[in-house]
């Protein structure tokens, strides 16, 4: 008999919570203050405490300086070995400096895609693909928890197709053994006279 009034009672506030949801009405609530009511609900649920973090005071790190940065444009063909790209940054303070490269499709040093691994002063584009591709670099000074950071120029890298003379004469230059030999044509015979 008592669980046929506590299932009609749940579905009771479930009605009323639907009905009045828009006042605010906390279903977790109604129902543990119901079973409370009805001595079904037996141990008190710990309230969740809340965790403070103790956070760091921040520290105030200069602004890194960039003694050496990336400009101008140049220009590979594919497969050739690039030369890398450098910066260099310092810091007035006792920041330690750490580098980000980037690559972007547009002139541009911001909104590019970071390139995993670069973290380097220098970069050696790739050259295995033909097209344009602008690259610059974020030097972070760090101090425990703080950051301060400059953005370097960009530096355009054009990667161009090779020419059709310069694939012939590379084919030209092939090993032997890879072109094909062709079998000497047997020499006509003139018929004596």
């Amino acid at each position: 008999m008592r669980n046929k009034w506590l299932k009609r009672g749940i579905l009771f506030l479930a009605v009323g919570c639907l009905t009045f949801s828009m006042t605010g009405c906390k279903g977790k609530e109604i129902l543990n203050t119901a079973l409370e009511k009805l001595h079904l609900k037996t141990v008190e649920e710990p309230e969740e405490e809340v965790e403070e973090k103790e956070v760091e005071p921040e520290v105030e790190v200069a602004k890194p300086e960039l003694t050496t940065n990336l400009s101008g444009s140049v220009t590979y063909e594919i497969g050739d070995a690039a030369e890398p790209l450098t910066v260099e940054a310092t810091t007035s303070d006792e920041g330690e400096i750490t580098y980000q490269w980037y690559q972007s499709f547009t002139n541009t040093n911001g909104g590019g895609t970071i390139i995993e691994g670069a973290t380097e002063n220098t970069f050696t584009p790739p050259t295995k693909e033909a097209g344009i591709v602008y690259y610059y670099v974020v030097a972070t000074s760090t101090i425990q928890n703080s950051t301060n950071r400059i953005t370097s120029e960009t530096a355009e890298v054009v990667v161009s197709e090779k020419t059709e003379a310069e694939t012939a004469a590379e084919n030209a230059e092939a090993p032997a053994e890879t072109q094909e030999e062709q079998p000497e044509a047997p020499a006509e015979t003139q018929p004596e006279q």
